[in-house]
């Protein structure tokens, strides 16, 4: 128990010597009091000079990483396009619905987009703020309209107000783009789809088909996902070779606002023979809908009737 106190007190006695200019040790050169001031000072030269230069980098790095951190958790819930009402209410109190599709792109430092009562019918919108779920913006129609749009959940919804007074609630619809981009994109799926058809691709048949698929024929009835996969497999199995052929100009694809696209048209299916010839196995027109509610286009309905 007193081994302790006597090393302390050597310790604070060899120090103290240090500084008040005591005998130095043996084997050592110079005062001691350099001894321990050099060694002290560098250490504290050191230490400024990593406070500083880190503190420098929190300084640059602060805001790259704050717009980093507002992009990724702000910008990603406005940007895409949404669809849904706009309500007007006139001062006696009634109202009149139309619609409104609302397209945002960018991020948060440069958000950019339109609005208007179609995606085909779109004027540009400035001024975009976000800030946290909220997101303001101007456009001049109607004598010029100021939106304040709040995210609650799957929704955006707030005011839009100018010479007149509207309520905005919309929500998400990635499926809804401009008409010629969304032919382009239906005729490519379309195409696809039968190609896996006309090759006995399940795999490939199957990535276009939703699972919740409803299949209307009119000699086959009502049939869904599963079945349509099971009759492929069979009649590929039989040795069966089909092939799709859509009647030119027959197509026609129209937006399904808020869900995704509708094609109808007429086509025809020739059955190979083994000598490789081909007859005409059959004539029929179809209705499709279309959804892109998971990133790709997957067909949720097929009414296919009128067969000769």
């Amino acid at each position: 128990m007193s081994a302790s106190p006597r090393t302390h007190q050597k310790g604070h006695s060899h120090f103290l010597t240090g500084l008040t200019g005591g005998e130095p040790a043996i084997g050592s050169q110079g005062p001691l009091w350099m001894r321990n001031l050099f060694p002290l000072s560098c250490v504290t030269i050191w230490m400024l000079i990593r406070i500083v230069t880190l503190g420098a980098l929190c300084m640059l790095m602060a805001p790259r990483c704050l717009r980093s951190q507002t992009a990724g958790s702000s910008c990603p819930t406005f940007a895409g396009t949404w669809y849904g009402s706009f309500r007007v209410v006139t001062p006696d109190g009634k109202s009149t619905r139309d619609n409104a599709v609302i397209v945002l792109t960018g991020d948060c430092g440069h958000m950019m987009g339109s609005a208007g009562s179609g995606i085909d019918r779109q004027m540009p919108v400035t001024g975009v703020k976000v800030n946290g779920d909220e997101i303001r913006f101007h456009m001049d129609a109607m004598g010029g309209l100021d939106f304040q749009l709040k995210r609650r959940e799957n929704h955006l919804t707030g005011t839009a107000s100018g010479k007149i007074s509207a309520l905005i609630d919309v929500q998400p619809a990635p499926g809804l783009l401009p008409h010629d981009q969304l032919l382009a994109e239906i005729s490519e799926a379309d195409q696809k789809l039968f190609e896996a058809f006309d090759a006995c691709d399940v795999d490939a048949y199957a990535s276009y088909l939703s699972p919740d698929l409803e299949f209307y024929h009119d000699q086959g009835g009502k049939t869904g996902y599963r079945e349509q996969l099971d009759s492929l497999r069979q009649r590929c199995g039989e040795g069966l070779v089909l092939r799709r052929e859509l009647i030119k100009d027959s197509l026609v694809v129209n937006a399904a606002p808020g869900f995704g696209a509708i094609e109808a048209g007429t086509h025809q299916f020739y059955a190979k023979e083994k000598d490789g010839t081909e007859r005409l196995d059959s004539t029929a027109k179809f209705a499709e809908i279309w959804t892109k509610a998971t990133g790709t286009w997957k067909l949720v309905r097929v009414i296919s009737y009128s067969h000769q």
